[in-house]
């Protein structure tokens, strides 16, 4: 694959989801590869074209550039991108090789992974961490998977001396975090990825997904402990906790696995107490949550919260995120009993 198109691709496909323009296009290009022209650009755009591999629909002045998935071959040409921005990668970072080696082989003909992708491994990597989205085949006990490819991860964490940061979902889950108008860590993980294990599967399943509805990929990382206050109330109201006092603006939506995350990153005892309200009022993602508490650092915490809730509501989301957790030997921070009782009878939640 030329550099041209490589680029033209890598620039696109992180875009899913959004118009890019021409226009957008090339200073995405230029502002990732330090070079990019306009005319350059709109040639090898139309190549693309004429091989079906895009469309470009007519905006007034403007094109709109979008992937064409009814093309059959746009899998092989999105594989063949990944499989580049992967061998470029590991060339300069070639003291990866033993760990991905190793991972290939634990997992090879033993779990139902589909495909493994890393999150933004540049930038990760620079800080000896590194951020992993596993999709996996559904199954009947999805959780007993996630549980032994935990295991599994640990297991070469401590072996290899590298931070790793898992993010486990099956296939519905994907789907729906990926469509959701809610910012998540799956929607941000579709702009900064380099997908190491089965880039075929990854991109049909995305083409599978856009057949039926619209992928909405985010260009913005969200640190939890950075999110505007206007966004953590909009988002209380949105999860049925409203403090007295507190205006309600409109906001962006956020998944409650990032709200929790930055609940328990405050300082404040009183914002902090409000994490065991949303949970126990509302349905989450317990592998989302167990991979956001482990990326910023809030396990302790988050344990602590959970095992007084699995004491007053246990639902199978609670057991399972603790389930998690434990893999991870977190040691809890015990939380205030008492205190949260008389919240989730304040909110109505017991």
């Amino acid at each position: 694959m030329d550099t041209p198109t490589l680029r033209i691709l890598d620039a696109t496909s992180s875009s899913i989801g959004s118009s890019l323009s021409i226009n957008q296009l090339t200073q995405r290009i230029k502002t990732t590869h330090g070079t990019a022209y306009y005319a350059n650009i709109y040639q090898k755009l139309q190549e693309l074209k004429n091989e079906g591999l895009l469309t470009l629909d007519p905006i007034g002045r403007s094109s709109n550039v979008k992937l064409n998935f009814q093309n059959y071959l746009l899998i092989d040409a999105l594989a063949e991108m990944e499989i580049e921005k992967k061998r470029k990668l590991l060339t300069k970072l070639t003291n990866l090789l033993p760990f991905l080696t190793e991972m290939d082989h634990a997992f090879k003909d033993t779990y139902t992974i589909k495909t493994i992708t890393a999150i933004n491994p540049a930038k990760s990597l620079k800080l000896n961490r590194i951020e992993l989205l596993f999709l996996i085949a559904e199954t009947q006990d999805s959780h007993t998977e996630t549980v032994e490819l935990f295991k599994e991860m640990q297991k070469l964490q401590n072996k290899h001396n590298l931070k790793i940061d898992s993010l486990i979902l099956n296939k519905t889950d994907f789907q729906e975090l990926s469509t959701s108008d809610e910012i998540s860590p799956v929607r941000e993980a579709l702009s900064e990825k380099i997908i190491f294990f089965g880039p075929q599967a990854f991109w049909s399943q995305i083409r599978d997904i856009t057949e039926k509805t619209e992928i909405k990929a985010s260009k913005t990382e969200t640190k939890p402990a950075s999110i505007p206050e206007i966004d953590i109330a909009y988002n209380f109201n949105r999860f049925g906790y409203r403090e007295l006092g507190r205006p309600i603006n409109q906001g962006q939506k956020i998944c409650i696995e990032y709200i929790t995350t930055a609940l328990l990153l405050q300082d404040d005892v009183r914002l902090q107490e409000a994490a065991p309200v949303i949970l126990a009022k509302n349905s989450f993602k317990s592998n989302v949550l167990a991979f956001l508490s482990q990326k910023f650092g809030t396990s302790n915490k988050l344990l602590g919260t959970l095992k007084i809730l699995q004491e007053l509501k246990p639902t199978r989301e609670i057991d399972q995120t603790i389930d998690l957790l434990s893999i991870f030997s977190v040691e809890e921070i015990s939380a205030d009993k008492e205190s949260i009782m008389a919240k989730l009878r304040l909110y109505n939640a017991l």
